[in-house]
């Protein structure tokens, strides 16, 4: 069953809480880069920023978008890896990085992806624009749709490239979120990124992820390099069972990028050991019921709950369950009735829901009456407001393998 992980980025050496200023300036000094982010790629929790949502320049970490389109045709059904696009002057003549497709002449699909990835062609780009949108412009109208669409807060496309405008920015929390949709809605596409070496036009490139295959087993995805953005990549990794994203822009040189991505990373899986906190479907808290054949009902998660954290840091965690009591019956298995969320220092955790762990009747016409005289004597059968809190681990946890 698939696990919900909650990462505490306020752990990881304090990047995220609030500190005092001699403190960030030294954390941000962990790495070189401008601008740099570390998430879990399950649930997109940040484990450290550094001006992660400063405006940049995304270079060609740009075509992560412009892949993730093309995937979205190919699952589609729209268009198929073996289908051709017709090569246009305007993409013969594109300059920096590129595949050397010609004019008239036509370019398979999966070999347009394997050029804007290991090739970062810029070429490829404008083909796969034209032969989806028509044009580059329209193209980028979709490119920004889907970005609303992901929530982008910091990102404007005006080309499927990467080529440097005024108009062209985007933050390395966007860039990140873009890399975690590739990897979770196109997984069958995935293996891409990872190739080292790739042959078309009688020419073999390199691919410019120098990480990949590394010791930290990066697997991809994206490189950039422009003269005002710097160098940039965002890399992701994964290691028993858990995959980060690492996102860093702003750079000197490609050292420095490898250097910075590589150090996040590597941080964040040193850092971190998972442990359970609520195992799906097993109660979790208990509320009461009105009007029901049960006066309590056990609370839990659909799904199980796991914390990512130092270890020396467990005890100290806070444990919240929020939910209005009493439910009055009837109440059917699985409603959702409550809320679960984690706590620690300034950071509080994402809200987590909470089903009813089993049905409850209503009680007949006696009972209800027997309850509502009970009522009207001692007053219990108000709803309120109620909030239950542990700190540490709760009794039904146990550590995740």
């Amino acid at each position: 069953m698939k696990r919900i992980i909650i990462f505490l980025a306020v752990v990881l050496l304090s990047a995220v809480e609030a500190v005092s200023p001699d403190k960030k300036t030294k954390t941000n000094q962990l790495i070189s880069a401008k601008q740099a982010i570390l998430i879990d790629h399950e649930t997109g929790e940040c484990l450290f920023e550094k001006c992660a949502d400063e405006e940049c320049v995304p270079s060609s970490m740009t075509k992560l978008m412009t892949l993730y389109l093309l995937f979205s045709a190919i699952s589609s059904n729209r268009i198929k890896l073996d289908d051709e696009f017709p090569v246009s002057e305007i993409a013969q003549k594109m300059k920096g990085s590129r595949s050397f497709f010609q004019a008239g002449t036509l370019a398979k699909v999966e070999d347009l992806i394997r050029s804007i990835v290991v090739h970062s062609g810029n070429d490829a780009c404008v083909i796969v624009a034209e032969g989806l949108s028509g044009d580059i412009e329209t193209f980028a109208e979709e490119m920004n749709e889907k970005g609303k669409e992901f929530g982008l807060r910091n990102t404007n496309f005006v080309n499927p490239t990467g080529m440097p405008d005024e108009e062209h920015f985007s933050s390395v929390r966007d860039l990140a979120t873009i890399s975690r949709r590739i990897i979770s809605d196109f997984p069958q596409f995935y293996h891409y990124f990872s190739e080292k070496t790739f042959t078309i036009n009688s020419i073999t490139q390199q691919n410019r992820n120098n990480l990949l295959g590394n010791s930290l087993k990066v697997d991809g995805l994206k490189t950039g390099k422009t003269n005002s953005g710097g160098y940039g990549i965002a890399a992701s990794a994964a290691s028993e069972g858990k995959r980060l994203i690492a996102v860093i822009n702003g750079c000197k040189t490609s050292k420095a990028r490898a250097k910075d991505a590589n150090k996040l990373l590597a941080l964040g899986f040193r850092e971190f050991t998972p442990f359970k906190i609520a195992e799906a479907g097993k109660q979790i808290a208990e509320i009461s019921v009105w009007l029901g054949v049960k006066d309590k009902i056990g609370l839990c998660p659909h799904e199980d709950v796991t914390v990512l954290m130092p270890k020396k840091y467990r005890k100290l965690l806070k444990v919240e369950v929020k939910f209005k009591e009493p439910i009055e019956a009837p109440i059917a298995l699985g409603t959702k009735l409550g809320e679960l969320v984690y706590k620690y220092g300034t950071v509080t955790s994402q809200k987590y829901d909470l089903f009813a762990q089993e049905s409850v009747g209503r009680a007949d016409f006696f009972q209800r009456a027997k309850l509502s005289l009970k009522h009207l004597i001692f007053g219990d059968g108000d709803i309120k407001q109620a909030v239950k809190s542990t700190i540490g681990v709760t009794k039904s946890a146990s550590e995740a393998p």
